[in-house]
This record gives structure tokens, sequence and C-alpha cells, in this order.
């Protein structure tokens, strides 16, 4: 069991490339957590796409599947109304829906997400298999133990390699959606390759821990010195290992990470351009704006233009 391997639990934002995109489903993130009783939640150390209020709730740009396996608290979307979490809880975050949800203060409760997207999840929509309004189900001791053991295999393996997206944990994850499937009620029912393009693995430790920092906190202001400082090296000593391990400098890399997940947000949801300049990490919009041409040849705005159809975006 994760609890027992990773007492103090984790995250992991995963690096996802053009190529993971275009397949159609990719893993964006995953993490478990232990929220003790009186403690705040959320937790305020993920990026800021993923951050909440209760007050406010949020509006996620891709899914999610959340397991809450002890505890209670509460859950409200749109779609569902407010409803009550008990142990064994299992529930899907649809894109664009707005959602919020909390332990109750004085019990807390043990959290496993992962944070999935794709064309396959959409045409789930579409064709009924999954609604926002039929999202959230209780399991029951039968079928806990095969979903724990299906979850904490998935989340091991992000734990383990969190610097790529590899086809091991797409597979894993199309498994806990399979799970997830059979339990939900049915539509009748009320209710990594490397950025290089290098396929193996990265096996320098501090290479691989500086990709971690990157891809999980690269929201926030993060330069190449604050990076180096993080870890148990020199800047010259880490810009050698990134050109040798993946072939672009350190910056390289935090440009990357930021580009690919200001274009998520551009493509799935309705934010403005300055929010997801913000978002996104990047200083402000100019810089936003300079490496997006420089990139896709054109402006964030007609980016968004090119890549989907929709609502226009907020000014």
């Amino acid at each position: 069991m994760i609890a027992m391997n990773h007492a103090e639990g984790f995250f992991h934002y995963l690096p996802i490339s053009d190529t993971d995109m275009r397949l159609g489903f990719y893993v964006t993130g995953g993490g478990w957590g232990v929220v003790s009783p009186g403690s705040e939640y959320p937790p305020q150390q993920h990026p800021g796409v993923y951050q909440f209020s209760w007050a406010a709730g949020r509006e996620l740009p891709e899914f999610q599947v959340q397991f809450i396996s002890e505890g209670r608290g509460e859950f409200e979307s749109t779609p569902t109304g407010r409803v009550s979490i008990e142990p064994n809880t299992l529930f899907i975050l649809f894109p664009g829906v707005w959602h919020r949800y909390r332990p109750v203060r004085s019990v807390g409760w043990t959290e496993r997400w992962i944070s999935i997207h794709g064309e396959f999840m959409h045409r789930l929509v579409e064709s009924g298999s999954i609604s926002p309004a039929s999202a959230l189900i209780r399991l029951n001791s039968h079928q806990r133990e095969p979903l724990l053991e299906t979850f904490d295999r998935l989340l091991d393996r992000i734990h383990h390699d969190p610097t790529r997206h590899t086809p091991a944990v797409c597979a894993n994850s199309l498994e806990l959606l399979t799970f997830a499937l059979e339990l939900l009620p049915k539509k009748d029912e009320k209710i990594a390759h490397a950025r290089s393009g290098k396929v193996g693995p990265v096996v320098d430790p501090i290479v691989n821990r500086a990709l971690d920092i990157i891809w999980t906190r690269s929201d926030r202001p993060l330069s190449v010195n604050q990076l180096v400082a993080a870890l148990p090296t020199t800047r010259r000593t880490i810009e050698r290992k990134f050109m040798t391990a993946l072939g672009h400098t350190v910056l390289d890399e935090i440009n990357h990470c930021r580009l690919l997940r200001a274009k998520r947000l551009l493509t799935e949801t309705n934010l403005s351009i300055k929010s997801v300049a913000y978002l996104a990490g990047f200083g402000g919009q100019e810089r936003f704006r300079r490496l997006m041409i420089a990139e896709e040849g054109c402006p964030p705005g007609a980016y968004r233009d090119r890549n989907r159809s929709g609502t226009p975006a907020k000014s």
C-alpha cells in the first residue's frame, strides 16, 4: 500500500509533449495525501490552475479521478449539488465544470487522485459513458481493495519515475479508468518521451530531481539559479548534465514546461490570456507572447483560435 511506503504523501505533474497529446489519452499528474484533522484544505503547494478555495470553487482544464479511502467531507458541483463524502467515495471531475470539495475539518481524509485528458475522454462524455451529473459513487468493501491496488500501483509508478510520461503510466491509468467506468452509474441510472525526443529514461539522479522540480513547480517564479539552489550541484554542472541527458539547457526545459501548460490552458479553457500567462508561470504577458511566437509562429490568441472552437476567451 502507498501509505506504508510514502508516509508523507506526494504529488507530481508529468511532462507532456505534443506527441503525447496527439495520442488521444495522457496523464498530467497524480498523487496522494493524508489531510489530518484540523488541517487547512486544500494545501497551498500545487500549481495555480489546480488551487482553489471553498468560497470560490474552481474549474479544471482536464479530468481528474479522485478516491477518498478514509475520512468524511462534502462535494459540490453545478450538476450534482452538494453531497456528502464518506469513506470509499470515488468521483470524477470534468473540465469546465465548476466544483468544490473538502474534508470535515475535525475528521480529515485520505485522498488519491490522477489528472487525465485527451480526445478519448471527450468521446466518453459525448457517448454518455461518463457524465458530470453521475460522477460520484461509494464503493463497498469488495470493490475497495481492487481499486486501491490499481490506484496505488499507478501512483507508485508515477512517484518512482516522475520525469517521464510512459506508456506504462497510460496503461495503468486506463486500467483505473476502466474500473471507475464499471462502478459509476450508467446513463439510465439516477445516481515520455523526454522533451528532447529521447525515449529512454534519464538515469542521472540530479537531472531527474531537477525535472521533477521544474514540472511540478514551474508555475511559480523559478529561475535557473533558484533551481540550482535546491540541488546539490552547481549551475555549470547542471547545465552540462542537461545537455548530455536531454540535449538542451535548463532554461529551455523551464520554458518548454510553461509553454505546454499554457497551450493546454488555451485549448481547454476560456481563461483570459493574462490568466493563462500567470497560471503557466510566465512573469508577464509579453514574455509569454514572445515565446509563443518563437515556438508556434503566432501569438497566444491566434494559437487558441487555430486549435479549438467554442466560446471566445474572456478579455
